[in-house]
């Protein structure tokens, strides 16, 4: 187990896709930095604090790490099931549960990663083209954005991988997965609407997490954390049920 643990992080830390994805991570926080500039300074037509956070929140805390966590992982996670490699580790003895765990801190550290880059070189982009200074209370906001984006990502993070595990088909689970993240907050949204449901599928769903962290006060926090825990408990409950079941093939 330990040994899979180090060979998920030494594939993690020396695949291109990995440093590809967060280059554009920093590329799109800067253009989402420089565009929040134009709006402050009234060259887009956005200039109410509202929309600009909601700006922030769409572009930064969405497709700045999302869509880069769903190529890295199609990259670093797909390449073992579609070259059946990964039956070579659970024939020698390790578990299929065991095989996902092995997995999950790699991904998990990914989705930090991620988001520390997106909000680093946004504060970066502050500091260095706008003559911001940030005294501690702005600190510890921005540190406790980055901890609530990183659960929230951490979230989709947790379900990528499942649907990857349970599938095993490396087009058809990354091909699920896109979906999921390009198409499934809006369905669940429209549904929502429809039935008059308030916002009681989307506050669940695993990809619409990051649109929940508000930078300034970050005050669902609480519920956050629980939609991070209950996923963890629900895919990993699904993988030990569905993972065992059946010999190698």
């Amino acid at each position: 187990m330990k040994n899979m643990i180090r060979a998920s992080f030494y594939k993690l830390f020396h695949d291109k896709a990995t440093w590809i994805s967060l280059a554009g991570t920093a590329a799109w926080s800067l253009f989402v930095s420089v565009m929040l500039t134009w709006i402050a300074d009234g060259k887009l037509d956005a200039s109410d604090a509202v929309v600009a956070e909601k700006y922030w929140r769409d572009f930064m805390g969405y497709h700045a790490v999302m869509v880069p966590l769903l190529v890295s992982s199609i990259v670093l996670f797909t390449s073992e099931f579609k070259d059946k490699s990964w039956k070579l580790f659970v024939a020698k003895g390790i578990s299929r549960a065991g095989y996902y765990f092995s997995k999950l801190p790699c991904i998990l550290t990914l989705a930090v990663m991620i988001s520390f880059v997106a909000i680093a070189f946004g504060a970066a982009y502050g500091v260095v083209m706008l003559g911001m200074r940030y005294d501690a209370t702005f600190a510890v906001l921005l540190i406790r954005y980055f901890i609530l984006q990183s659960v929230a990502h951490g979230t989709a993070a947790v379900l990528i991988l499942t649907i990857y595990f349970l599938i095993k088909i490396s087009e058809v689970s990354s091909s699920v997965n896109t979906v999921l993240l390009m198409f499934g907050t809006m369905a669940l949204s429209k549904i929502e609407k429809a039935l008059s449901l308030g916002d009681a599928l989307t506050g669940g769903f695993a990809f619409a997490q990051p649109l929940r962290v508000s930078f300034v006060g970050a005050d669902e926090w609480i519920r956050i954390l629980i939609v991070f825990a209950a996923y963890f408990a629900a895919c990993s409950l699904a993988v030990i049920l569905f993972g065992v079941r059946g010999d190698v093939e």
